[in-house]
């Protein structure tokens, strides 16, 4: 279960901050439900559960909640920085932002959480 949750956590928080890097810095409406195909109870529960948490760390920030949609989303300032980051200090060829998206391109789940990691550590 623990395991799921984290999962669930590092892909919602890529899928999100990738949507949201994108878009800076307009703000966007979000429908948990068309963050990914096939959410069952749980995973939804642990989407909402990730976005609250990236609010209360002032990643992101939200106007409100309505039902399943978080409306007026965007990054914070502390959220743009995080993902203007270059992960590699050597390598200033992708931001943390960049490496998201590649992640969630190649679907490669190792990849996404390590990157997750990044941004949580940063964050803090």
């Amino acid at each position: 279960m623990i395991n799921n949750n984290r999962n669930d956590f590092n892909q919602c928080a890529a899928l999100l901050l990738r949507l949201l890097y994108q878009a800076f810095p307009r703000e966007t409406n979000i429908v948990v439900d068309d963050l990914a195909e096939s959410l069952d109870e749980e995973k939804t529960d642990n989407y909402f559960a990730t976005i609250r948490f990236l609010q209360r760390e002032n990643v992101i920030h939200y106007q409100e909640l309505h039902y399943n949609s978080f409306n007026g989303i965007v990054l914070t300032a502390k959220g743009l920085k995080v993902l203007d980051t270059f992960l590699d200090k050597f390598n200033e060829d992708k931001t943390i932002g960049d490496e998201i998206s590649h992640a969630l391109q190649d679907e490669n789940e190792q990849a996404v959480e390590r990157v997750i990691r990044e941004v949580i550590k940063l964050s803090a």
